[in-house]
């Protein structure tokens, strides 16, 4: 089918914007294969620049509904055309034509749930900068075999068991895994596994030389079914140490009902050597129920009192969601930092739960993983490799309900987004990047000209030519042009591991990311670029003034002093701040105190 079959209604002139991501205006709408396009009407015969107009992919739109001006029927009054999108924002156009209306609203939901490949934007995009970092090539297994050979060489290998996908299709096709484990082994453990996941390994923690290996749940079923295979591969982790840990990110009563659908937990009697620990993180059906009564209550907290608003957030238990994810993967952590054992992480299949303790437990461990390109990197190995269903679990969002949504559907990626939002809150200088960079992830994840998250699993990516078709995400994210606007200006390199608090008032609502289209940020982020543009300041000149110092160190005499800065190095009063809400152009810049002063009445009053 051509995109062009499914548009009934390509232009509709003579519509009002009435509510989204700019103020109401009169203009014109327009549906082609990937976009709807709002032209607003600027008068004087003048046209509307590409820049002026709204641009909105279908596959953004998480719900179409219509809604008649008037009740009675009988009245020609047109129609409201409900635009419900995957990131939370509502867009509400006014069309005089019911008829119209009608048709634009089929057209948009036939177009933002198309099946397969062959009609994804990504494939049709025409990239607009130079590609100076290709992304699909910036993080190979080859780099990282050559940092984990480094700190151990002897422990570790690569294996092509998977090659062509033969093993596991949610595997990539190199994993790395025990070095004197053969691939036959590999095969048979794969048979014992749920998902054919056999244990691979996921992060090595040089400092205590532990590891995380992830895999998928025994499916030792009601017969308590063995495999002497993947028992060995277990055991060759524990060189070092004489107990190891399993964990389950399951509750234990469900890890142990599932053994009558052929599921199961390692049985003591095989796995002597290892302790088992269970998680409470909740199952996909359960994330995605919580984000829509979660969005449901943001929707409604302008109209409502503060008791109701209160009581909807804590009803929709997604806090309680988080602060159970960040227990975990600190579980995993701390046996990996403190224990320092070897600790072995599944769920059920190992594509969701699993991914999202192994990721955040190498946040906290790894001080790499807290920069841009080292996110960057765990997001593709964990997450991309590690057989995330993105398309299975990005089809919908919190608008799409009931029979609106499949079984597969969830807000997992979100969830595990929001749990590095909470952690970057507390350590607010460790992090490189800002939440910015989170939300921006968030959006591709669900609607995006990149193809990064396209698919399944590797073998979907492979088949499609994913890589050969479209453009990485990481590709544009890394440009320099682009890069800096992601850059936190706070951050600190700090190389030990972090623990974040779960107390019931350490988590808290992510407000930029719920209740970003109910709320005007403009005063919040000019306060916040000024705290970033003065520690820029501080950086510059402590760089000045340690440059001073080592020529003076060195016996060089120094062109300037610190006590001689022209009036380019001081800034002047109201340099650079005559954009912002607390500048005055007749007085001296607001110093570091009052801003960050500000900050926090501005963050209070939000909240």
């Amino acid at each position: 089918m051509e995109l062009s079959e499914a548009i009934e209604k390509c232009r509709v002139d003579n519509v009002f914007l009435c509510e989204g991501p700019r103020q109401p205006q009169k203009g014109s709408l327009a549906l082609i294969g990937h976009h709807l396009i709002f032209q607003p009407d600027l008068g004087n015969s003048k046209k509307a620049s590409h820049e002026q107009e709204l641009w909105l992919l279908h596959r953004a739109v998480d719900r179409v509904q219509v809604e008649p001006v008037s009740k009675d029927l009988s009245i020609r009054a047109g129609a409201y055309l409900r635009l419900k999108c995957k990131n939370f924002m509502t867009c509400t156009i006014e069309i005089g034509d019911m008829e119209d209306c009608l048709a634009v609203a089929r057209s948009i939901e036939k177009l933002s749930n198309l099946s397969g490949f062959q009609h994804d934007y990504p494939f049709y995009y025409r990239c607009p900068f130079n590609v100076l970092d290709n992304g699909w090539t910036a993080f190979g297994i080859d780099e990282e075999f050559a940092r984990l050979v480094i700190l151990c060489p002897d422990k570790w290998r690569i294996s092509s068991v998977n090659k062509n996908f033969e093993v596991c299709q949610s595997y990539p096709e190199l994993v790395i895994v025990p070095k004197g484990i053969g691939d036959d082994y590999l095969k048979i453990s794969a048979t014992f596994r749920d998902g054919t996941k056999f244990p691979i390994l996921s992060y090595y923690h040089a400092e205590t030389r532990s590891c995380i290996v992830r895999c998928g749940q025994p499916l030792i079923g009601p017969t308590n079914r063995r495999c002497r295979e993947d028992e060995t591969i277990l055991n060759s982790l524990l060189s070092n140490v004489s107990k190891g840990v399993i964990f389950d990110t399951r509750p234990k009563n469900l890890a142990t009902s599932s053994k009558g659908k052929g599921g199961g937990i390692e049985s003591p009697l095989y796995y002597s050597q290892w302790k088992y620990v269970h998680g409470n993180l909740p199952r996909i059906k359960e994330v995605h129920d919580s984000l829509a009564k979660l969005v449901e209550a943001c929707n409604e907290s302008i109209n409502s009192s503060t008791e109701k608003w209160i009581s909807k957030l804590a009803a929709s238990n997604w806090l309680q969601y988080v602060a159970d994810t960040i227990t975990g993967a600190a579980t995993v952590a701390q046996c990996i930092h403190c224990e320092e054992v070897p600790v072995v992480v599944h769920g059920a299949e190992g594509t969701d739960s699993t991914l999202l303790v192994t990721s955040i437990a190498q946040l906290l461990l790894n001080a790499d993983a807290r920069t841009v390109r080292g996110f960057e990197c765990l997001i593709e190995h964990e997450w991309l490799w590690g057989g995330h269903p993105f398309t299975l679990r990005c089809a919908h969002s919190a608008f799409a309900t009931g029979s609106l949504t499949g079984p597969y559907e969830s807000p997992v990626f979100l969830l595990f987004l929001d749990c590095v939002w909470q952690i970057m809150r507390q350590y607010p200088c460790s992090f490189e990047f800002t939440e910015e960079f989170l939300i921006i992830l968030f959006e591709h994840a669900y609607a995006s000209e990149f193809g990064s998250f396209l698919g399944n699993n590797e073998k979907e990516r492979k088949d499609h030519r994913v890589k050969e078709h479209t453009v990485s995400l990481w590709s544009y994210v890394n440009h320099p042009e682009i890069l800096p606007s992601y850059a936190n200006a706070l951050y600190e390199p700090y190389d030990s591991a972090i623990w974040p608090s779960v107390a019931p008032q350490s988590i808290v609502l992510w407000e930029r990311m719920y209740l970003r289209w109910q709320r005007n940020w403009k005063e919040t982020d000019e306060v916040r670029q000024t705290l970033f543009e003065w520690k820029h300041r501080e950086k510059e000149l402590q760089s000045k003034l340690s440059h001073l110092l080592q020529r003076q160190k060195s016996g060089i005499s120094p062109k300037a002093s610190p006590s001689s800065m022209t009036n380019n190095d001081v800034p002047l009063p109201g340099k650079n701040a005559q954009n912002t809400s607390i500048a005055n152009n007749d007085a001296s810049p607001p110093s570091m105190e009052n801003v960050l002063n500000k900050l926090k009445l501005n963050d209070q009053h939000a909240q």
